[in-house]
Formats: C-alpha cells, structure tokens, sequence
C-alpha cells in the first residue's frame, strides 16, 4: 500500500483510501486535475495541492 502522508483515515474511517488500495479513479475527477494543471499560475506545493483536493 502507499501511503500519502498518512492521510487515510482522515474522513473518519480506519480505511485506506482508492488511491492507497490501488483502485482505478473516476476519470472526470481525473480530467478535473489535469485542466487545473493546464491551467498557467503559480505551482501549488504539495501540502496546498492536498488542501485544495480536501475541499473537492
């Protein structure tokens, strides 16, 4: 299992995560990271890049 910063758990359950259990994700959730990565700006840092995906 791999683990992003030991997130899993944080919506209240002792369960990992589909990305941690490996599961294929959503492909509009997927598209909806990619045009936000096509859009120009500033990079985001990792820690704020998993803030703005905690408030989808």
């Amino acid at each position: 299992m791999i683990e992003h910063s030991e997130r899993c758990g944080d919506d209240g359950t002792d369960e990992p995560c589909p990305i941690c259990r490996g599961e294929e994700l959503d492909p509009d959730f997927l598209a909806m990271i990619e045009r936000a990565a096509a859009q120009p700006g500033k990079a985001m840092s990792f820690d704020e890049a998993m803030e703005w995906l905690d408030t989808l």
